[in-house]
């Protein structure tokens, strides 16, 4: 039986059993995933044309606060592998630092399927047949399924497993999706000769972050977690700048929009078909492709590991599919969540770079008490 066992081996299960195996050495621990750390990453950095991430410097997989900032220093990334006054990475620095840090914890070369309780811990049925027990599971799954919303039900995703940007060439293209992802596609696509409609309901708004940057530390994390937690909803909501676009990002489309490389308009779609959309005003936008840049569906779909987790052990969750988990992100005793489903206890970054720093240190200190406990 192991002592820990990680479904879902990308950015934060594989950072988590970095932080759990460095505060308790001697703990059995192994990672479930048949893939390698950076690949759902890779792929939807890919897709889109990330070319700096959004978040700091400081926000990294690296153990010591300073370790991204002296891996550059050390391997020959200069100044312009960073960003405005924030320092934001550039994609191929955060990747390589990445690679480094993430090395090391007992890979087993397949996906969990479903999950049993056991009289003492948990047993995951896995795709190769067969079945691990442990003491402590942690369910790092990543995002939910992409968000389509009814009208374009039918379209492609810029999130789906099998997108490739590079289907057709010299193609219309609509992106629907006013977002970061959303204004990278459209830039990307232009780029590749492609011509370009941008479709958002709202006009391009700024924000450094996609979330209120208080809450990477304690100045707002603390008040956070004196809130009854059925109250934490709201707080979420209200800290997520959802549909915003950094400078860099915002001055690039901004410009491509005043060239006329990039069309823009603006509405919610109504209906889609072979040709194109129409917005709801009535507006129709002829289209070869439709490309949906609308984020990730709040809750897991039944059919999903987390899905049929929640709904097997009867677990709460509140009106936006966050579960209501503890101090230790315990869903139930000895089971483990990260990413977006932990937001009631790590805040609205959950699911981002910082929020795997956070559980990273969490489940690090429970580990460390239970080493200390069993010495």
């Amino acid at each position: 039986m192991y002592d820990w066992l990680i479904v879902g081996g990308g950015l934060h299960g594989t950072f988590a059993a970095q932080a759990i195996t460095a505060a308790a050495p001697a703990a059995r621990l192994a990672v479930l995933d048949d893939r390698h750390p950076l690949a759902d990453w890779q792929r939807r950095a890919d897709a889109c044309g990330m070319i700096y991430l959004r978040s700091s410097n400081a926000h990294h997989l690296g153990r010591r606060a300073d370790a991204l900032r002296a891996f550059a220093a050390e391997n020959g990334f200069d100044s312009g592998h960073e960003l405005g006054y924030y320092r934001r990475p550039a994609r191929a620095l955060f990747e390589a630092h990445a690679r480094h840090a993430l090395a090391g914890p007992e890979r087993i070369a397949t996906r969990g399927e479903r999950i049993e309780r056991l009289a003492r811990g948990w047993r995951v049925h896995a795709t190769n047949g067969r079945a691990y027990d442990t003491r402590r599971l942690v369910l790092a799954l990543g995002p939910n399924a992409p968000y389509r919303p009814v009208a374009a039900a039918g379209c492609e995703h810029v999130y789906d497993a099998d997108f490739a940007i590079d289907r057709y060439a010299s193609a219309r293209v609509a992106v629907v999706g006013g977002g970061i992802t959303g204004a990278q596609l459209a830039l990307k696509l232009q780029e590749l000769g492609h011509t370009v409609c941008w479709v958002t309901r709202t006009p391009p708004r700024r924000a450094d972050f996609d979330s209120d940057p208080c809450y990477a530390g304690p100045r707002c994390l603390t008040p956070f977690a004196r809130t009854p937690i059925e109250a934490r909803t709201a707080l979420l909501a209200n800290a997520r700048q959802p549909g915003t676009l950094p400078p860099d990002v915002l001055a690039r489309i901004t410009a491509a929009l005043a060239a006329g490389d990039i069309a823009w308009r603006r509405g919610d779609v109504e209906s889609t078909d072979a040709n194109g959309l129409v917005l709801a005003h009535g507006r129709r936008i002829d289209a070869d492709r439709v490309i949906l840049a609308t984020g990730f569906e709040n809750h897991a779909r039944p059919d999903s590991l987390l899905g049929h987790t929640i709904d097997a052990l009867d677990l709460r969750c509140d009106s936006d599919g966050h579960v209501f988990i503890n101090d230790n992100l315990e869903a139930a005793p000895g089971l483990h969540l990260l990413g977006r489903p932990a937001s009631l206890q790590l805040g609205p970054m959950a699911g981002n770079i910082k929020g795997a720093r956070l559980a990273g240190t969490r489940l690090a200190a429970l580990a460390k008490r239970g080493a200390r406990n069993a010495a």
